[in-house]
């Protein structure tokens, strides 16, 4: 009867602590989002354990939680979403895994990294397992079937209310010159670029990257599939896009800042407040000596429906202009019409990138959140709306052209780890 009650007393104890955590969490979030309880999380947590040692609790202003806790000597982690369980994780050791069979396949590409923990991951009905290997102080995941087999995880925690298969057979689709979904070349990204947010075409078979939350912007070789150079231009900070011209990149900051990198003279650096009047801005992309500008969320006390796209000349950045309005309601109306058997409801777009295509100068605008991707014309005309496919898109945050008008994008992947960044090349093919 004691250990009962004693049992009783510290769940009850951990409801009070974890419920005064997520209130510190609340007070930091930026929208009115409601968290879960705390006591509905550790309600999940206690049906996996009855008696855990919960280590550590993090949780996002979305509702998604994650919990670290030991359970009987055994460390485990849960993350959750709408009071379900998405996935479990639960360390293990060397005799618990092929360990044999897992070493020999790290021996080509990874015989100078050390495997530092081991653990399985449970998602649904499916087990894998994942190995954590590290080298000079880099970490990097890497996935195996529970029997030792390479293993390729797809996202599985997303939904889409998309079938993609009819959305690939209209003439919309076709008609946009690119089959999206299916990328002909596929560049995962290693671990520092796994929230991969902006890229840029140095030349043919090199991109300038950035990711969220480093101050440098790293090229990647993609005939050696590897980062092969690296321009440090501040410390930390919130990423999100760059472009480039001539020897200049351009890299913006969410709260608008603007950096420029002189490639010549790396030492000379500068740092410029675009006075864009929103609390997040995304897009970045150079055309015809301009920088534009594409805000992710609405412009302070203006209609939510509406996100703008500013443009500022290369030489003089005091000379903000409003060059385009982005209306939801016109890009919920396309896709409600044209795929119209998808049963469209609610739309959400909130732009992540923008870029002017070589030939066409048509604009093409990305949206992260619902995974979209909003076509104008030059005269800022909405052309098309494309749905893109989370399967290959886990948050797509980046787009790029070469000359010839084939196109790359980039995804990041989540912040676990389950699912790299990416590059996704596009090629071109002009409709008659």
């Amino acid at each position: 009867m004691k250990q009962l009650f004693s049992v009783l007393f510290m769940k009850q104890c951990m409801v009070i602590v974890a419920s005064f955590y997520l209130m510190s969490c609340y007070n930091q979030t930026k929208d009115n989002t409601q968290l879960p309880h705390a006591k509905e999380y550790l309600d999940i947590v206690y049906e996996q354990c009855e008696n855990p040692d919960i280590i550590e609790v993090e949780t996002t202003y979305d509702g998604y939680i994650e919990v670290e806790y030991i359970c009987n000597g055994v460390r485990y982690e849960i993350g959750i979403r709408d009071n379900k369980v998405l996935y479990r994780e639960q360390s293990l050791t060397k005799a618990q895994v092929p360990f044999d069979k897992i070493a020999r396949k790290l021996e080509k590409n990874y015989s100078t990294w050390k495997i530092d923990e081991i653990s399985q991951i449970t998602v649904q009905d499916t087990s894998f397992l994942k190995v954590e290997i590290i080298k000079d102080g880099i970490e990097q995941n890497l996935y195996f079937t529970t029997d030792g087999k390479w293993y390729k995880i797809k996202p599985f925690d997303i939904e889409s209310q998309f079938d993609f298969d009819a959305i690939e057979k209209t003439d919309t689709y076709i008609a946009s010159g690119y089959n999206f979904n299916n990328p002909t070349q596929v560049y995962e990204m290693p671990d520092v670029l796994r929230e991969i947010s902006g890229i840029e075409l140095c030349n043919d078979s090199v991109l300038y990257c950035v990711q969220d939350e480093l101050g440098a912007v790293f090229e990647f070789d993609m005939k050696t599939h590897a980062i092969s150079k690296s321009h440090r231009f501040t410390d930390i900070g919130d990423f999100e896009d760059l472009t480039a011209h001539e020897n200049m990149l351009y890299i913006l900051r969410s709260d608008g800042c603007l950096f420029t990198y002189n490639l010549k003279k790396p030492t000379q650096v500068s740092k410029s407040m675009i006075q864009i009047n929103s609390l997040n801005i995304e897009g970045l992309c150079y055309f015809d000596s301009y920088l534009y500008v594409a805000s992710k969320e609405p412009l302070v006390h203006h209609t939510d429906d509406i996100r703008i796209v500013h443009r500022v000349s290369v030489t003089d950045y005091e000379n903000l202009e409003e060059f385009m309005e982005i209306r939801i309601q016109d890009i919920t109306t396309f896709l409600q019409t044209t795929f119209s058997d998808q049963q469209i409801s609610t739309v959400r777009f909130n732009p992540s990138s923008i870029a002017i295509h070589p030939i066409t100068h048509n604009i093409y605008i990305l949206s992260a959140t619902d995974r979209f991707v909003a076509i104008y014309t030059p005269t800022k005309q909405l052309l098309s709306v494309i749905p893109l496919s989370p399967d290959v898109y886990y948050k797509p945050e980046g787009i790029s052209f070469y000359s010839n008008g084939d196109m790359l994008i980039s995804s990041e992947g989540d912040k676990k780890g389950f699912v790299k960044g990416s590059i996704n090349f596009i090629p071109y093919n002009l409709q008659p």
